[in-house]
This record gives structure tokens, sequence and C-alpha cells, in this order.
């Protein structure tokens, strides 16, 4: 009787902090995802400074979850975040504007699809 309470507790455990840890990526990306936003709407505008100013802050923040994502997701995910941020950076640094909204648009789908690779549904198990 104990060794299977112990098993339903270690179960219960595994899958609530499933859930927790996808919980805290969706919302992290989400929030990335608004700073994004705001970026395509500098960049449409044509506001250089700003939107370079604002995908700094961004990328700050990301630095910041990249630790924490580093423990959970794959890294390979995690580097082509890294490498688009890289690229949107120098791509606004030279004011290119239909480079920037690719790259910009590239890094968004990445932030996206974290979170749905991390959602527990059966073809994410299996």
């Amino acid at each position: 009787m104990r060794s299977t309470l112990t098993i339903i507790l270690g179960f219960v455990i595994l899958i609530g902090s499933t859930l927790w840890v996808a919980d805290r990526i969706d919302s992290t990306s989400g929030a990335v995802l608004d700073n994004l936003n705001q970026v395509e709407l500098l960049i449409a505008s044509d506001k250089w400074d700003e939107a370079s100013l604002k995908i700094q802050q961004t990328y700050d923040h990301w630095t910041k979850l990249h630790d924490w994502w580093s423990i959970f997701l794959n890294h390979s995910i995690l580097n082509n975040i890294e490498i688009s941020y890289k690229r949107l950076s120098q791509y606004v640094k030279y004011k290119e504007k239909s480079h920037s909204m690719a790259e910009l648009n590239t890094l968004t789908f990445l932030l996206q699809e974290v979170p749905k690779s991390e959602t527990l549904k059966l073809n994410n198990i299996l």
C-alpha cells in the first residue's frame, strides 16, 4: 500500500511540475512576444532608434529567460532564437526594413513554437 501511494504521489508531482513549467514558459514567451509586436510597429513606422532600443530591452529580458529555459528546453531551439535576435539587431542597426521584418517574423514564429512544443500532449510525448 505504501509503495502504491509513493508511486501515485510521484506521478502527481511529475504531472504537476510539467504543467507548471509549461505555464511559466507560455507566460514568459508571451511577454517577449508582446515586446516584439511593439518592435514591429516601430520598424513599420521607421523609428529605427526606438526599435533598436526596444530590441535591446527585449534581448536583455530574453537572456534572463534563456538561463531558466535552458534547463527544460532543447538547446538548438534556444540557439536559433539567439541567432535570430542577433540578425534582427543588425538589420535594424543598418535600417534594412524588409530584412528586419522578415527576421522579426522568424523570431516571433520561434518564440510561438516553444510553448506549443512543451504542452503536455500525446504527440509531444511520443
